[in-house]
């Protein structure tokens, strides 16, 4: 995983997740006794507050640790400072991104590849690994008893790799179909471009991916070379929150380093980016972009600078919300931009980047970077209303309050405190600082850094010029690649559906087989059933083991994904061109021959259970749990796709092979396979493949209906550990095959902004006078008869009844209010702009074929779409909310030690405004 960049607003809440409930900010810090056995290990102690423990120990490693008593999970992570900025001879070569990827999950001193896997797999958690600028992450979060396995696995990755090279050459070959795919990302071009326009010296211009001509000269040489060059203990972090005593894990991590010793090497000197002294601009066409998208920036600050604060409120006033006076003119008013958004860049190696980011139509670029020059010269004429900043900043205050519920945040947010400030608490007092900026500060670091003629501008255009595109007035939608091919339907003498569609734009193929099953197909006894059994489909068949499945897709740089969902069971399959008969000879391998072998059953149950286990640590799943339970009587929907705790213990590997010979099967199954091949030539192959695959067509009984269950209005509560209240108001709704399915996704579109962040109760709840809660949203659940609306929130328990009551009263107005021609006409150009957005890679256009096949809509129902939407009417809207508004389930999770928002203070008297 590259990580591109890290901008403002984003690096905002990456270090606001942090802080210790039960200790506030300005509770002092003392450096704790440590005991004796620990003493001769630690060269210093860094002062902490109760529950986190700070210390570099003697070989120069840094360890921050934070107790977190009231969870049963830990997340631990090892930051080493290097990455695409610091590879000196190996400069632009991507050379830390392709040793993250050997090292992560590969063979060392005291285990081989295969054993890191059997061991990650019986911790359960979830583990990753990512290379930034300027640091390289690899982390493991997993249950609190697995603490010790998990940061074993860690520091042996980091201190003692052998970069095997049977590892070393596929992880080659997985990388440069990475870069190849990257090169076609319209978003990763665009900041690829823009950046290396920004800097002409520094070498944060460089991808850190690298440049594929210098990247395959590489060799395991080069990796062991630059392995022991940066990857020594004075040069990384390890950090870990959660359930532990801070104790036992620095002596654990003391014990495991002790041979691992410091070693000298040579500083790597940056060079200093010249002043930017007029203005830049880079533009580029893509073939596979649909809209034009453009960041317009100008050079900002490192993070240590005192305009930091001032810049980054800026940012949130001038384009992040809603409200933003960008987002308030061009979406809102002018409705000229699909997004628009702003950040601050403030890395700690290079002076950052102010930046606006934008999506569009062709045709409106040149107005809108010219209403972006004017919304910035507002701000260097003008000082921002008093009530603008103290939005502002309670926006940063409650993200701080709101984004620190999991350890996996705290991890996180310690470790870049730390990494860019060399203070762990930075995120407290970078609070504080916000708290301080004035009216004025905002007026004087417009007026000294968003200079026109400092400016930078990266634009990506669709290959249709702008000019064609206003000549013949054309929409984005209209633009869609669903008109590129025609897609070739089949049915197989077996039942089995084909959906075959030849595209040549990039050399790959995606394949996707899909079927009913998931919910609808267990009964109380058996729940969680299609869940396990579809995520064993590749644990080994009659003619491979599931080490060798792994292998055979790895080896090709490739990926395979089974699951099984609330309707429908899958296998999905991503190649390159070439490799596309090794997919399908896997796939029907999988489909007709899994055999599910007992060692692998009990690693999926004790994964599963442990994934059960913690499931109500996420907020949205305990509230929307809570609501299923109690809407649902009769259906399926009412249960959690993983099952029970004792459901699962009790599945046998004769009810599963059952199981998987009623699911999977040709007649309810659709198979699509979209990409650069010959279809005349594919469909043979198929048939040869899939034609002996047989079973008998499922039978299942009617499903409950369940659309309309209320009948009334109904409150339930439940208690929560969590520090902030949820909220899910949920009322009838529409099952799958209705023929009003796009009236409410309108409804969803006016009430939530849908893809946005938007829609009336963006406005009501955070975008307008009042600043309630930091996430709201709306969704309708279409199932096999059965369905229900819901809006879901998060706020603080003193606001909870009053997120409900504007919420209750949004739902009474689309009742009894017709909304305007323009805010209906505004919503539908944005449902199918998002709708095209959505359908722009082949990838998704595939799956999203054969998903509506399996569930009755027809695999052209995507084409249909923007019709049935532009069809929606006034009426059809308050008829509708009229149906199914009338009767509410509200599902409220209360916090037992709840946490309110910290109010802003007063502005400073001798501020003027004008």
């Amino acid at each position: 995983m590259t990580i591109r960049h890290l901008p403002g607003v984003f690096f905002l809440l990456f270090l606001l997740a942090s802080g210790k409930p039960g200790y506030p900010s300005n509770t002092p810090k003392q450096v704790p006794q440590l005991p004796a056995s620990l003493q001769a290990s630690v060269q210093r102690t860094i002062a902490s507050r109760p529950g986190d423990l700070f210390l570099v120990l003697k070989n120069g490693l840094t360890v921050l640790i934070r107790q977190q008593e009231n969870v049963n999970v830990v997340s631990s992570r090892v930051v080493v400072r290097t990455g695409s900025i610091y590879e000196g001879d190996y400069l632009s070569t991507g050379i830390s991104h392709y040793l993250e990827h050997v090292v992560s999950g590969g063979s060392t001193k005291s285990f081989t590849e295969a054993e890191a896997k059997e061991r990650l797999e019986k911790m359960g958690g979830s583990t990753n690994a990512a290379t930034s600028y300027e640091r390289t992450i690899y982390y493991i979060d997993t249950s609190a008893g697995h603490w010790k396995d998990a940061l074993d696995l860690l520091l042996s990755y980091v201190s003692e790799s052998v970069l095997d090279p049977q590892q070393v050459e596929r992880e080659k070959a997985v990388i440069q179909q990475e870069i190849k795919m990257g090169e076609n990302d319209p978003d990763r071009e665009l900041w690829k471009t823009f950046i290396q326009t920004a800097y002409q010296v520094h070498p944060v211009r460089n991808p850190v991916i690298g440049y594929e001509e210098l990247f395959v000269q590489l060799d395991r040489d080069a990796l062991l070379r630059y392995y022991s060059e940066r990857y020594r203990p004075d040069n990384m972090v390890v950090v870990v929150a959660g359930n532990v005593v801070p104790n036992d894990v620095a002596a654990f991590v003391a014990e495991k380093t002790k041979n691992f010793q410091r070693k000298s090497s040579p500083p790597v000197v940056l060079p200093q980016e010249p002043l930017q002294v007029g203005p830049r601009w880079e533009e580029k066409t893509l073939p596979i972009a649909r809209l034009t998208q453009a960041i317009v920036g100008f050079p900002s600050v490192k993070i240590d600078d005192e305009d930091l604060y001032a810049l980054d409120v800026l940012a949130l006033l001038l384009g992040d919300g809603r409200t933003s006076r960008l987002y308030s003119r061009l979406k809102d008013k002018e409705n000229r931009v699909l997004s628009v958004g702003t950040s601050n860049w403030t890395p700690d190696f290079v002076q950052g980047q102010f930046f606006i980011s934008l999506t569009l139509a062709p045709q409106y670029w040149p107005g809108v970077l010219k209403s972006v020059e004017e919304e910035i010269d507002r701000f260097k004429k003008e000082t921002v209303t008093d009530e603008e900043l103290a939005k502002a900043k309670k926006s940063v205050i409650a993200q701080h309050v709101f984004e620190k519920e999991t350890v996996s945040a705290l991890a996180s947010s310690l470790g870049s405190s730390y990494l860019y400030t060399a203070d762990p608490y930075f995120d407290d007092a970078y609070v504080e600082r916000i708290r301080q900026v004035t009216p004025q500060q905002i007026q004087d670091v417009a007026q000294r850094y968003l200079s026109m003629e400092r400016r930078t501008v990266a634009v990506i255009q669709p290959e249709t010029t702008r000019e064609t595109l206003a000549a013949s007035e054309v929409k984005p939608e209209e633009s869609s690649s669903l008109k590129a091919s025609a897609v070739q339907t089949h049915q197989m003498q077996n039942g089995l559906k084909v959906l075959l569609k030849q595209d040549s734009t990039l050399p790959l193929v995606t394949i996707h087989l899909y079927g009913k099953g998931g919910l609808l197909l267990e009964n109380l006894n058996d729940q969680g059933i299609s869940s396990f059994t579809a995520s064993l489909l590749t644990a080994g068949t009659s003619r491979r083991t599931k080490q060798q499945i792994d292998q055979a897709i790895e080896e090709v740089g490739g990926s395979l994904e089974s699951r099984s969902d609330n309707n429908t069971y899958h296998v999905s399959i991503k190649v390159l061109k070439d490799d596309l008969d090794l997919a399908l000879d896997i796939l029907s391998d999988i489909v007709q021959n899994a055999q599910f072998p007992a060692e692998e059953i009990e690693k999926k149950r004790q994964e599963t259970l442990l994934a059960i286990q913690r499931q109500d640590e996420n907020w949205q799943f305990e509230v929307l749990q809570l609501f299923k339970k109690n809407y649902f009587q009769h259906s399926a929907y009412r249960n959690d796709r993983l099952g029970t705790a004792e459901s699962v213990q009790s599945f046998t590997r004769e009810q599963i092979q059952t199981f998987y010979h009623r699911m999977v099967n040709p007649h309810q199954s659709v198979l699509a396979v979209y990409g650069d091949t010959d279809t005349s030539k594919l469909l043979p192959k198929i048939q040869k493949l899939f034609g002996s695959w047989t079973d008998r067509p499922l039978s299942l009984a009617p499903a409950p209906q369940e659309t309309h269950p209320l009948k009334s209005d109904r409150v339930i509560e439940k208690k929560s550990e969590k520090s902030a209240a949820a909220l899910f108001i949920g009322t009838n709704g529409l099952d799958i095959d209705s023929s009003r399915k796009p009236v409410l996704d309108v409804l969803d579109a006016i009430l939530s902004g849908q893809g946005y962040p938007g829609g009336r109760l963006f406005d009501a709840l955070r975008g307008g006078k009042e600043d309630l809660v930091y996430v709201v949203g709306a969704f309708p659940f279409y199932g096999i008869r059965a369905g229900f609306f819901g809006i879901l929130t998060q706020t603080t328990l003193k606001n909870l009844d009053k997120v409900q009551e504007i919420i209750l009263a949004n739902l009474k107005r689309l009742r009894e209010e017709p909304v305007s021609p323009q805010e209906l006409e505004n919503v539908k150009e944005m449902l199918i702009t998002l709708h095209h957005m959505e359908l722009e890679s082949l990838d998704a256009q595939s799956q999203s074929a054969v998903i509506n096949e399996v569930l009755g809509l027809g695999w052209d129902y995507d084409k249909k779409y923007p019709d049935l939407i532009r069809s929606v009417s006034i009426k059809d809207i308050q008829e509708l909310a009229g149906d199914l508004f009338s009767y509410t389930l509200i599902a409220r999770t209360l916090p037992e030690n709840p946490v309110e928002i910290l109010p802003p203070p007063p502005p400073k008297s001798d501020v003027q405004t004008p």
